[in-house]
């Protein structure tokens, strides 16, 4: 106990300081919504006289799209598989020889709780690396995102005249936005520990540090199909294309997680355990470290062994307080196949899906000019519009992996392993695979 006590006291003050999150005002993901400007697509504009108080500005609705797309990938992003809470080596207490001995001899999985549990008094300390490099969002490529045909806003019915008869005003025109590079990347460090309370029952934590860093490149094309030319990123170049970028990087830590377990049944083989998670948002949902939301989540793992071949399932219900509609149940399953005493092969799949619709929204402002000031700002009277228009989506997910890889003991009680993630579903923000190695030990 005083070895976890100890444990603990050294990762308080790295708490303390990141809760809450001290992180740039929107983070990465803020900066995605505002690349043209807080309030849209900000142009100049070329008017003269009565007209020249306007200021234009598109796509409240199309950015009001692209944030909501910003903020599943933030959920997603986050949402790392957590090491198992049982390490290589289990032991149980031998009264009749009173020494400790191997409860399995399975080198066991890797990201699919196990039931066994360490044994009182043991102590296990381990850290994992994991690297993601994000390319896709719902099965279509990020480099190929777009928005096209993005309408301006309706902000001056009855202020300004058609330019003649039978053209329209110039508030038909509209914008095209498209992606011509999109890169997320998250480089995450896991420290974990686990203590053997009794025999029977185990407790544990996990935080990860992590490294994301964001390359995004973006091109506005003005289309004044009005045949006036109101519409300018540069009113002097007459310029109708901008490009627009953003490469930055943030660095913090992740969701912390504590968790216990307790070793139900062990006969014949057989084993089964039920454990509880708890996850604090102490990451930036806003830098893609977190999910932003308390949750709890209980659950059961169970295991066979047969000669050299061990089969385990887990299953939980993540219990969103925060968000319910992000509430999902996880699971996972495979085989460890003890090739030698020192190593194994493992084959897992490992998912989580949502149990209801996820109802995700934002609200954008609306715009009209005030006479005597050139820029367009939020109305706050006086104008037949509303001043806010609220956008919904709704997603489900289904984060389906498969896991393959090894494990192996190297020296004494030290184990390592190294797996590789490969999606076999295209559900939220996905990478094409996902390496992560790490290495621990029991005292």
């Amino acid at each position: 106990m005083k070895k976890l006590l100890l444990l603990v006291g050294l990762a308080c003050p790295l708490l303390v300081g990141h809760l809450p999150p001290d992180a740039r005002a929107g983070g990465l993901s803020g900066q995605l919504g505002s690349l043209f400007g807080s309030s849209g697509l900000e142009l100049d504009v070329n008017l003269e006289g009565e007209n020249a108080n306007h200021r234009a500005h598109f796509s409240n609705t199309s950015f009001a799209n692209l944030s909501l797309l910003v903020q599943q990938m933030a959920a997603n992003a986050a949402d790392f598989p957590a090491i198992s809470t049982a390490p290589g080596f289990t032991y149980r207490y031998n009264p009749d020889v009173l020494s400790f001995e191997r409860s399995s001899t399975s080198l066991g999985s890797v990201f699919v709780e196990r039931p066994q549990t360490l044994g009182r008094g043991k102590f296990d300390l381990g850290v994992s690396y994991l690297y993601a490099d994000f390319d896709e969002l719902n099965g279509q490529d990020l480099d190929d995102l777009s928005f096209t045909g993005l309408e301006h806003n309706d902000c001056c019915s009855g202020k300004f005249p058609p330019p003649s008869p039978g053209v329209p005003a110039f508030e038909e025109d509209t914008a095209d936005i498209f992606f011509h590079k999109f890169n997320l990347e998250s480089h995450v460090l896991s420290f974990f520990a686990t203590y053997g309370l009794m025999d029977h029952w185990d407790v544990n934590f996990l935080l990860p540090i992590i490294y994301t860093s964001l390359d995004v490149g973006m091109r506005a094309v003005l289309n004044n199909e009005s045949g006036e030319d109101v519409h300018f990123f540069d009113t002097g170049s007459e310029s109708r294309v901008e490009v627009r970028s953003i490469d930055d990087d943030a660095f913090g830590v992740g969701d912390l997680q504590l968790r216990t377990k307790y070793h139900l049944l062990d006969t014949e083989g057989v084993d089964l355990a039920a454990g509880l998670a708890a996850r604090f948002p102490t990451g930036d949902e806003d830098d893609f470290q977190g999910l932003g939301d308390y949750t709890l989540t209980p659950g059961l793992a169970f295991s066979f062994e047969h000669g050299r071949l061990e089969g385990h399932a887990s299953s939980g219900v993540e219990i969103n307080f925060d968000d319910s509609d992000r509430s999902r149940i996880r699971y996972g399953a495979g085989v460890a196949l003890q090739i030698i005493d020192e190593l194994a092969l493992l084959v897992d799949v490992v998912g989580s899906s949502s149990l209801k619709t996820d109802r995700i929204s934002v609200t954008a402002r609306q715009f009209v000019n005030v006479s005597g000031n050139p820029e367009a700002i939020p109305s706050e009277e006086g104008i037949d519009i509303p001043d806010f228009r609220r956008f919904n989506r709704t997603f489900s997910t289904d984060i389906v992996d498969l896991a393959v890889g090894f494990k192996a003991n190297f020296y004494g009680s030290m184990v390592g392993f190294f797996n590789v993630f490969i999606p076999l579903t295209d559900d939220g923000i996905r990478a094409d695979f996902i390496p992560t190695a790490g290495i621990e030990m029991s005292f």
